[in-house]
């Protein structure tokens, strides 16, 4: 290992502890952590005390919410969870996600569906999924990160 890649993995456990620091990073699932945290921003998410609440991440005026974040430049589908755990899903798409559409530019996009919409348009035999085609159909707010 050379010194540069050193400085990078230093760096990058310097970063969450921070983020940890600042209760923006709850647990080891960083993308997942700083997702919920995004939502709870832009959208007033309560998360539920425990970072694993079975089914749902939080709530939106008392209605139960699952986000999930997807930012692999890889792989093209998002497991969603199971649409009877929650009443809406909200997907954020990262800069380097293969199911991005548009512009990569510094800003999370958000795509909010609700529960049985889910089961109508991401049903797949072996589970829900989200994939790109499914957000082609759905405007997004997009969520800025940059200072």
């Amino acid at each position: 290992m050379d010194e540069t890649e050193k400085k990078l993995i230093r760096e990058y456990f310097e970063s969450v502890a921070k983020l940890q620091d600042q209760n923006i990073v709850r647990s080891d699932k960083v993308l997942g952590d700083l997702g919920e945290w995004l939502c709870v921003k832009k959208f007033g998410l309560v998360l539920e005390e425990s970072g694993r609440h079975p089914g749902y991440d939080g709530k939106i005026n008392g209605e139960k919410v699952q986000v999930k974040v997807h930012n692999s430049p890889e792989r093209t589908n998002l497991s969603v969870g199971d649409p009877e755990k929650y009443d809406h899903l909200i997907v954020l798409i990262g800069p380097r996600s293969k199911l991005r559409i548009g512009s990569r530019d510094e800003a999370f996009h958000a795509y909010c569906f609700t529960s049985a919409e889910v089961k109508n348009t991401m049903a797949r035999d072996s589970g829900y999924y989200c994939a790109k085609g499914t957000l082609e159909a759905k405007s997004h707010k997009s969520i800025d990160y940059k200072a």
